[in-house]
């Protein structure tokens, strides 16, 4: 006999707790990390009077779930949550209840989290529970940069030009402070000019970057990673027009983990970052790149314990003081000798000589540059080199292919940032498990 549905309604009471498998990511997610900490970082954004509004944890788990299941429209999100029973259970909503709205999503996003300051403390407070328990060690980070494409078509594009004011590149107050205490600080002049570049009309924010392996307007990204267990422990976002090297020992100094050394790649091999590493108790490691006025490349050797130079005939160029090149922007540290006692040398034709002297403009942070050159080729810079390989080129390649970071969907700084604490908190969530 054929059976047939009777339909008929029935009353069943489910306990949905007991149908959630104990090894589902989002179970493990819940044993181990009380989302209740967001009810405090919340509160300032919330009026004590009025009608209640949507539960903050119930929005920021449902981003959450977003971000780790690489659901990329939110109208999609609020009907995935809606029909996945384990999504419900993780956002504490039960059958009787309806999902909140897609566009509570961008109400809260335009009225009450404009900055996005409440997602870089979730972010900050699960990496301090990682260091805690112990999963973050701060004994080797690797740290890196990556290009995210804005969404926005090529030809919103346009040829803006600006008046900026030039001046030097302000790393960090504590390398201000050094290079105004060297012989020859002249403060530097600010003067006005008219810089062209390209701009969205779409998303004015955004920045243009023209690179080898990089072209196109969008977002530049910074992330550190703790090699122990992958940890990311801090995330900033850029305008892609800017420098990675000029923003790294801020984007070190403001994360809540303080690492014993870290690794970069070539594009941070400059004296600056060398020397604010040091000043920060950091070892760092840094892949050399080519720079083609390279004193060392025409036959000098370097003396860092007498901070000179030494040509191959064995006579010394002496460090003088700072020289500041308007036309650069840039402090440089004068080596020099005077020409007379160099006439007689029969390599004098090929030495570089100006105003009367043989001389060498090196980074004002030579001593600091050339200290990260000896490291290299060593058995930790190898260490190192490997495990940046692994944990920073590795974790951009899972956020951008499991956690929606492959391109920025919203437009502007604030929630581009947004959008990469949030994939970075995600991934955090997945590995703190693992690693517990």
């Amino acid at each position: 006999m054929m059976g047939k549905q009777s339909g008929q309604i029935q009353m069943v009471i489910l306990d949905i707790d007991s149908m959630i498998p104990e090894d589902h990511l989002l179970r493990q997610i819940k044993n181990c990390v009380n989302f209740d900490f967001i009810y405090e970082k919340a509160a300032p954004y919330y009026s004590h009077i009025g009608r209640k509004s949507i539960d903050p944890v119930i929005l920021i788990k449902m981003l959450l779930i977003g971000y780790l299941y690489g659901i990329k429209s939110e109208r999609r999100l609020e009907e995935e949550v809606s029909l996945n029973l384990a999504y419900r259970w993780f956002c504490g909503i039960d059958f009787t209840q309806r999902t909140p709205d897609h566009s509570t999503f961008s109400q809260n996003r335009r009225r009450r989290f404009q900055d996005a300051s409440i997602f870089r403390e979730i972010f900050n407070e699960i990496v301090l529970k990682c260091i805690r328990l112990g999963i973050v060690s701060g004994e080797t980070g690797v740290a890196d940069g990556s290009f995210l494409p804005s969404n926005v078509s090529w030809d919103s594009r346009y040829e803006a030009v600006e008046t900026v004011n030039r001046s030097t590149v302000k790393y960090m107050a504590e390398l201000e402070e050094e290079l105004v205490s060297m012989p020859g600080y002249r403060k530097p002049e600010n003067e006005e000019t008219q810089k062209e570049s390209l701009k969205s009309r779409t998303d004015p924010e955004c920045g243009y970057i023209h690179q080898a392996r990089k072209r196109g307007l969008g977002y530049l990204t910074e992330m550190t990673v703790d090699t122990s267990h992958g940890i990311i422990t801090g995330i900033d976002c850029y305008p892609a027009s800017q420098r990675e090297s000029d923003m790294i020992l801020k984007h070190l100094k403001e994360q809540p983990c303080e690492y014993q050394e870290i690794c970069l790649d070539a594009g941070y091999d400059i004296g600056a970052v060398h020397r604010g590493l040091e000043l920060l108790g950091i070892n760092g490691y840094t892949a050399i790149r080519e720079y083609q006025n390279n004193a060392i490349k025409k036959g000098f050797r370097y003396e860092e314990e007498k901070d000179r130079f030494v040509c191959i005939e064995g006579e010394y160029l002496e460090f003088h003081k700072l020289v500041y090149k308007k036309a650069t922007q840039n402090y440089y540290r004068l080596y020099s000798r005077s020409k007379k006692q160099c006439k007689k040398c029969p390599r004098f034709a090929t030495c570089a000589t100006d105003l009367g002297t043989v001389r060498i403009n090196a980074s004002a942070y030579y001593p600091s540059y050339h200290r990260n050159n000896q490291k290299v080729g060593t058995d930790d810079y190898l260490r190192v080199m490997r495990l940046r390989q692994i944990w920073a080129e590795g974790t951009f390649a899972v956020l951008k292919r499991e956690h929606k970071l492959n391109k920025i969907q919203k437009r502007g700084l604030q929630k581009a940032t947004e959008e990469c604490l949030l994939s970075a908190t995600s991934l955090n969530l997945k590995r703190l498990v693992k690693a517990v």
